[in-house]
């Protein structure tokens, strides 16, 4: 059995990984505030500007299978450390771009630099604190993601392209020199270490054919996808559908996003609570709070596309990010539960690959197409229904869940990984 370690130390391996989500996702996000800079310099319209998020997005999602595979293969500090430094040289190096091309070329490698952190440190909590508690952890790593992008909203908003990479790229470094030496727990299913190259790459293959095969886990691929188009079309264009069909300064536009943060925030803590309490009664307790959340939200998007900027636009914006911020946590643990411990990186690596490849590349530059050809209120009715497509697929996979996350948890009880290693 794993040897438990201190609060202390589960509380800075979270806190550091939390940060890193922090800094991956603004670096991810810096750009989407500086369009009309972008516009400016490059001449760019509504479709390039998607397709320029879409540069970014494509390799971070197929970067997210092969690290996936070697966070379970290798130190996984290191693996996460890699990436981030290697996302922070090439976000600074944009900087330096003269043309559209090596502007693109940039956000590539930024994309798939940043692809290590998510996948490995899933995997890092979800061994530390496996057990009742976990997804309210987990809660705590996903406020970075949050933070992260309002970072990468409100810096981009306030020095501008091209400070804005080189202000995000100085952060990525430091926290990867910071996670390089973090203190974690050894992976408990790594392999043997006379396993040869070829030996490792033959079971990326192997991994991804087993998780294939789990039920629920497809159902939680066709939903997280469903919902990462959501997402990624609403980050791309909020600012611009605000201040175009809205008519808000982009000042006031900034406000709004940093105002509603405040329900995305107690919407995270919330889902994880909630979701670790309905555990306890039900087994899939944590895929109904995601699925309630996602049905909630969706009379508040709603409200949101039709509202007159004023107070209930406000109101509207809290509780469509409060309830929409629910699925964080859970979906991460949920993919966690049913992953069979020599897999687990590969599954989060597996999940997250899907979800931004064909839910989050695409959203950006379906709704730049459907904004160029008709108008960008009616692009942004398109991610609003694939909320609803999200919480019939999590609904779905309530079916098999039960069954397929006992049978996991019973091969980590024999394999020495049946208790958390911390417990706060």
């Amino acid at each position: 059995m794993a040897t438990p370690i201190s609060p202390r130390r589960a509380g800075t391996i979270l806190g550091v990984l939390a940060t890193a989500n922090l800094v991956a996702y603004a670096a991810r996000n810096g750009l989407f505030a500086v369009y009309p800079d972008l516009r400016d310099a490059f001449g760019f319209k509504d479709a390039k500007l998607g397709l320029l998020a879409t540069a970014f997005i494509l390799p971070h999602a197929l970067a997210t299978l092969p690290f996936g595979w070697a966070g379970d293969r290798y130190d996984r500090r290191r693996v996460i450390a890699l990436g981030m430094l290697l996302a922070s040289v090439a976000g600074a190096a944009g900087a330096l771009a003269t043309n559209t091309t090596t502007l693109v070329l940039s956000r590539i490698v930024v994309g798939l630099g940043t692809a290590a952190v998510v996948p490995v440190a899933n995997s890092i909590l979800g061994q530390i604190y496996d057990g009742p508690r976990k997804a309210s952890r987990m809660a705590i790593f996903n406020l970075g993601l949050l933070f992260g992008g309002i970072v990468g909203f409100v810096v981009g908003s306030q020095v501008g392209f091209p400070v804005v990479v080189v202000a995000l790229a100085i952060p990525g470094a430091i926290v990867a020199i910071i996670v390089a030496v973090l203190p974690v727990p050894e992976h408990p299913g790594l392999p043997d270490a006379g396993m040869s190259f070829s030996q490792d790459l033959g079971g990326f293959f192997e991994s991804a054919r087993i998780l294939i095969r789990i039920r629920a886990l497809r159902w939680l691929l066709v939903s997280t996808t469903a919902m990462a188009f959501a997402a990624g079309g609403y980050n791309a264009w909020l600012i611009d559908f605000l201040e175009r069909d809205k008519a808000m300064s982009h000042t006031a536009a900034v406000n709004l996003l940093a105002t509603v943060v405040i329900g995305a925030v107690a919407g995270i803590i919330t889902g994880g609570r909630l979701a670790d309490r309905l555990r306890t009664r039900v087994p899939t307790g944590r895929l109904w709070v995601i699925a309630i959340g996602m049905m909630c939200a969706l009379p508040c998007v709603i409200a949101c596309l039709e509202l007159a900027p004023g107070p209930p636009l406000y109101v509207a914006g809290i509780a469509n990010l409060f309830f929409m911020s629910w699925y964080h946590a859970p979906m991460a643990v949920s993919v966690d539960d049913l992953a069979p411990p020599a897999h687990a990186v590969a599954a989060q690596g597996l999940v997250i690959a899907t979800m931004h490849l064909l839910g989050t590349a695409p959203s950006s530059w379906v709704l730049g197409v459907i904004s160029d050809h008709y108008s960008l209120y009616t692009a942004m009715w398109v991610p609003t229904a694939f909320i609803a497509i999200a919480a019939l697929a999590m609904v779905l996979a309530t079916r098999t869940f039960a069954a397929e996350a006992r049978g996991a948890r019973a091969v980590r009880g024999a394999n020495g990984g049946g208790e958390p290693l911390a417990s706060l």
